[in-house]
């Protein structure tokens, strides 16, 4: 991966951890360890299914939704 994908990955990430805690009312440290714990993560990062494609809210509620599920 050049730099400049992985800059605007990184940003994309920020935008994503920033709307989780938003919407979680959570600190930016958990919603990172949130973002980066997510197996949902480790997908979108790596390519698979195109999923750095859709939007940072989507991205961002199915993360959340994936922490619902596993915390329960």
């Amino acid at each position: 991966m050049d730099k400049a994908t992985r800059i605007l990955r990184d940003m994309k990430y920020a935008r994503i951890i920033e709307l989780i805690a938003e919407k979680q009312n959570i600190p930016l440290e958990e919603a990172m360890s949130m973002t980066y714990s997510s197996p949902l993560f480790e997908i979108i990062d790596d390519g698979t299914a195109d999923l750095i494609c859709r939007s940072d809210i989507y991205l961002a509620d199915e993360i959340i939704h994936e922490g619902s599920l596993t915390n329960n």
